[in-house]
C-alpha cells in the first residue's frame, strides 16, 4: 500500500529539497542548469516569487465561492522574478527569505476551512486549499528534476 502525503508536507519536503543548497559554494549556483536555463539560483528565486503572489494575491481571497485573481502572465511574472533576486547578494540569503515565505504561505493555508471552494479568474473549476497546492507542488517538482538532472 503506497502511502500518501498531503500537499502540505510534500510543499515542506520540496522545502526542505531547495534549502539543502544553502551549503553549496555560490558559483556553483549560478552556472546554468542547461544551457539556456536558469541557474539553480534563479531557479529558487522563481519559485520563492510565485510563493510571494500566492501568499499575498490568492490565500487572503481563498473563501467558499471566492474568486482568485488570473495569474499574471507567466513569461512577464518569471522575468520579474529574474531580476527581482538580483537584490540578495547570495543564494544564501535568498534561501533564508525563500524558507520564511514558504513557512507563511504553509502556516496561512492550513489555516483555512479545508472544505472552502473557490476559482480562478473567469475559470468554473472549483479547487480546495489542498487541490490547489497541489498544482504548486507538481510546478516544484519539475524544477527539482530539472536540478537533479544537472547532477547525471
Amino acid at each position: 500500500m503506497k502511502l500518501t502525503i498531503s500537499p502540505y508536507q510534500a510543499y515542506r519536503n520540496n522545502m526542505e529539497f531547495f534549502y539543502s543548497f544553502s551549503t553549496k559554494v555560490e558559483g556553483e549556483l549560478n552556472q546554468p542548469i542547461q544551457k539556456g536555463k536558469w541557474s539553480i539560483k534563479e531557479t529558487i528565486g522563481h519559485i520563492y516569487f510565485w510563493d510571494l503572489f500566492l501568499l499575498k494575491n490568492m490565500v487572503p481571497v481563498m473563501k467558499d465561492s471566492g474568486v482568485l485573481p488570473n495569474f499574471p502572465d507567466h513569461d512577464d511574472y518569471n522575468n520579474k522574478a529574474i531580476h527581482f533576486i538580483k537584490s540578495f547578494s547570495s543564494t544564501k540569503d535568498l534561501l533564508e527569505e525563500f524558507v520564511i515565505t514558504r513557512k507563511k504561505l504553509l502556516s496561512n493555508m492550513e489555516k483555512l476551512n479545508q472544505e472552502v471552494r473557490f476559482s480562478i479568474g473567469d475559470n468554473k473549476r472549483n479547487f480546495t486549499p489542498q487541490s490547489f497546492l497541489s498544482m504548486f507542488v507538481e510546478h516544484d517538482r519539475h524544477h527539482m528534476e530539472q536540478i537533479k538532472s544537472m547532477a547525471d
